[in-house]
C-alpha cells in the first residue's frame, strides 16, 4: 500500500507537470497525449502478442501517425473543431478498417492474418481516439482545458469512492469473471461521488467561465446526470483491460508505475473519460 500511495503521487506529478503547462501552451498536450501513446502502444502490442496474436507493428506505428498529422493538419489550416473530428474520423477510421484487409494480403501464410489485421486496427482506434479527443479539446475549443480536467480527474473521483464504498459496504459481485473485487456498492458509490465533483466544478468553474444560458439549477442537474455518464464510462474503461488482461494471460500491462502497473493500467478509465469529456464540452459550447 505505501509503494502504491508514493507512486501514486510521483505520478500524479507527472501529469499534473504537462497538463498544467498546457493551460498556457496547449501543445504540451500534443506532447503529453504522444508520450501516453507510445508506452500505451508497446504495453498494449505486448499484451496481445502475449495472448497468441501478432498485429503489425508497421500499421500500428502509421495509424498513430496518422491522428497526429491530423491534429497538425487542422492547426496549420484552423479547422473547426467539427472539421478536424470528421477528417479523423474518415481518414483514421478507414485505415483501421482497412488493416483487417491489409495484413491476409500481406500474409497469406498466416492462418491468424485478419484477426491480426483487426486486433491492429483495434488497437489504433482504442489509443489514439481519446488522445486524439485529449489534444481536440485543448487546441481547438474555447476553455477545452477546463473540460480536460474532468476527462482526466474523473476516474481517479470514482476508483477513489469505488474503494472505499467497496470496502466498508460492498456485498454484491458485479463482474465477479472479470474484476473479482468490484461490487455493485462500490460502482454506485464511486459513480454518485464522481457526478458530485463535476456537479460542484462544473457550476463553480465552468458555469460562469462559459456564459452558459441555461439555468443554474437544470444545469446542475445536468452536469451530474453527465456525471454519472462520466463515472460509468469510467468503470467501463477499467474493465474493458481486464478482459484483456484476462484473455491475453497477463497481470498488469507493464511495470513503469511500481505498485500500479503500466501506463495502460492507469489510463485505461480515462482512455473512455476523455472522448466523454469532449462531448460533454460540445455539448455545453453549442446547446447550453
Amino acid at each position: 500500500m505505501r509503494q502504491r500511495i508514493i507512486t501514486g503521487f510521483i505520478f500524479t506529478v507527472l501529469v499534473l507537470l504537462f497538463f498544467v503547462p498546457a493551460y498556457f501552451w496547449p501543445v504540451t498536450a500534443v506532447i503529453m497525449s504522444v508520450i501516453i501513446g507510445v508506452f500505451a502502444c508497446v504495453e498494449l502490442y505486448k499484451a496481445i502478442e502475449h495472448g497468441g496474436f501478432h498485429p503489425s507493428a508497421m500499421l500500428l506505428i502509421i495509424g498513430m501517425l496518422l491522428s497526429v498529422i491530423v491534429v497538425i493538419s487542422g492547426l496549420v489550416f484552423e479547422l473547426k473543431v467539427e472539421n478536424t473530428m470528421a477528417l479523423y474520423l474518415i481518414i483514421v477510421c478507414m485505415y483501421c478498417v482497412s488493416c483487417g484487409i491489409a495484413l491476409p494480403l500481406a500474409r497469406p501464410d498466416d492462418d491468424k492474418a485478419f484477426l491480426n489485421g483487426v486486433f491492429t486496427g483495434g488497437m489504433i482506434f482504442y489509443i489514439s481516439f481519446p488522445l486524439f479527443c485529449l489534444d481536440l479539446a485543448m487546441l481547438f475549443l474555447p476553455h477545452g482545458w477546463y473540460y480536460m480536467v474532468i476527462g482526466l480527474f474523473a476516474p481517479w473521483a470514482t476508483d477513489t469512492a469505488a474503494y472505499f464504498t467497496g470496502v466498508t459496504l460492498g456485498k454484491h459481485k458485479i463482474v465477479p469473471h472479470i474484476s473479482p473485487k468490484k461490487t455493485w456498492e462500490g460502482c454506485i458509490g464511486g459513480a454518485v461521488f464522481c457526478a458530485l465533483a463535476v456537479l460542484i466544478y462544473s457550476c463553480l468553474v465552468i458555469y460562469p467561465l462559459d456564459d452558459i444560458q441555461m439555468g443554474i439549477i437544470p444545469y446542475g442537474v445536468l452536469m451530474f446526470v453527465l456525471g454519472i455518464l462520466i463515472s460509468i464510462m469510467s468503470q467501463m474503461g477499467d474493465w474493458f483491460c481486464s478482459i484483456i488482461k484476462r484473455r491475453t494471460g497477463i497481470k498488469d500491462f507493464g511495470n513503469i508505475f511500481p505498485g500500479h502497473g503500466g501506463m495502460l493500467d492507469r489510463f485505461d478509465s480515462t482512455f473512455f473519460t476523455l472522448p466523454t469529456a469532449l462531448l460533454l464540452a460540445i455539448i455545453a459550447n453549442n446547446f447550453l
